[in-house]
């Protein structure tokens, strides 16, 4: 399902479906607007169409098309049980998404250029120590070429360090100048409008009412 739509596809396409159907959990695609719907949520056909048969076969909603080539085909849809368990899944895992992002924006914008300095300079000190007890002392020679290997790595990293705190002066800084706040709600609100638009205040209100029916 990942491969031909994403997790916010799927999550509206369930919510279409249960927004449009009656009491006994049917989608009129003839009498409903199901169609704009969904049209509206995958703009290409072919995938849609795979969508929609993919989750039919997951036994996640009903779809099925009846007809003979060259005439509209008669279209039968509904939800079931597994619709509404298959939204509770998506928006926890939506959720999840969310909140990882959320916490690697946070670790972005908390980043501090000047303590990252006075860590690897702490580290670069010790480094220096322990190469001058290994060059007087004969018993720790065979710990001179892992030193070195360990120097080799500390120099990378503190190259890329350096180029970091170049992001983090040109990029970070003026996002944190902005307020991590309005970028939490930037993204926050983008997720809330894509799941509104399909009606999730309608599923949410009916939940139990919809979900005794199955």
């Amino acid at each position: 399902m990942r491969e031909t739509i994403t997790k916010f596809q799927e999550l509206r396409i369930l919510l279409a479906f249960i927004k449009n159907a009656n009491e006994k959990g049917e989608v009129d695609f003839m009498g409903s607007e199901v169609g704009s719907d969904l049209s509206g949520i995958v703009t290409n056909g072919n995938r849609l169409d795979a969508a929609l048969y993919e989750l039919n076969e997951a036994g996640i909603i009903y779809y099925e098309e009846v007809g003979e080539e060259g005439f509209r085909p008669f279209i039968g849809a509904g939800i079931n049980s597994k619709s509404h368990s298959r939204v509770a899944e998506l928006v926890s895992s939506i959720e999840d998404d969310y909140d990882s992002i959320e916490q690697r924006i946070t670790e972005i914008l908390t980043f501090n250029p000047e303590q990252l300095s006075e860590t690897i300079s702490d580290t670069q000190r010790k480094l220096d120590e322990v190469s001058r007890q290994i060059s007087s002392n004969e018993l720790l020679k065979p710990l001179e070429r892992p030193l070195s290997e360990i120097r080799h790595h500390f120099r990378s990293v503190s190259t890329v360090s350096k180029h970091y705190e170049d992001v983090y002066k040109n990029i970070i800084r003026p996002v944190q100048e902005e307020g991590q706040s309005g970028v939490r709600a930037t993204v926050k609100w983008a997720i809330i409008s894509i799941v509104v638009s399909t009606g999730l205040s309608f599923l949410v209100s009916n939940w139990g009412t919809i979900s005794a029916l199955f």
